[in-house]
C-alpha cells in the first residue's frame, strides 16, 4: 500500500517523459510574440504614457536649484586661458602627420620586411597550391 501512495523515482520519470521534455530552465517559459503583437505593445505602452502629459513643475525644482548652482560656481571660477597657438615650423621642417613615424635620435631606421607577393616569383604557384595529380594521390 505504502508503494502506490509513493510512487518510485523511475516511475517519476517516466511520467515525465510521457509529458513531454520541457525546454529548459530559463528558455521556453516566455510567451512568444509576433512582430505585429509586439509592435501593437510598444505603441500602446507609448501612448500611455505620453497621455500622462508633462510632470508638475515641482518636480524639476530640486533640478533647478542644481543648475542654479553650478552656474554661481562656473561664473565665481576664472576664466579658462587659451591655448596659445603652435611654433612656427623651422626651415625645411614639414607638419606632422600622423602616418610620420619618428624615431628617438640615435635610433636606425630599418627598412620594412618585403611583402609575401613580392617575395615569391610571379608566375610560379605556392608549394601547397601545386595541382596534384590523380596518380599522386
Amino acid at each position: 500500500m505504502g508503494r502506490r501512495d509513493n510512487p518510485s523515482k523511475q516511475a517519476v520519470a517516466v511520467a515525465a517523459l510521457q509529458k513531454g521534455r520541457q525546454v529548459g530552465r530559463y528558455f521556453g517559459r516566455e510567451p512568444r510574440y509576433t512582430r505585429h503583437e509586439l509592435e501593437l505593445q510598444a505603441q500602446q505602452a507609448l501612448e500611455a504614457r505620453i497621455n500622462l502629459g508633462r510632470p508638475p513643475a515641482e518636480d524639476f525644482a530640486p533640478i533647478e536649484a542644481r543648475l542654479a548652482q553650478m552656474d554661481r560656481e562656473m561664473a565665481a571660477r576664472a576664466a579658462a586661458e587659451a591655448v596659445p597657438p603652435p611654433p612656427p615650423l623651422r626651415d625645411g621642417e614639414r607638419p606632422l602627420s600622423v602616418t610620420t613615424v619618428r624615431l628617438p635620435a640615435g635610433a636606425k631606421a630599418t627598412a620594412p620586411p618585403p611583402k609575401a607577393a613580392a617575395a615569391r616569383a610571379p608566375g610560379k604557384p605556392r608549394p601547397s597550391r601545386q595541382p596534384v595529380s590523380a596518380e599522386d594521390r
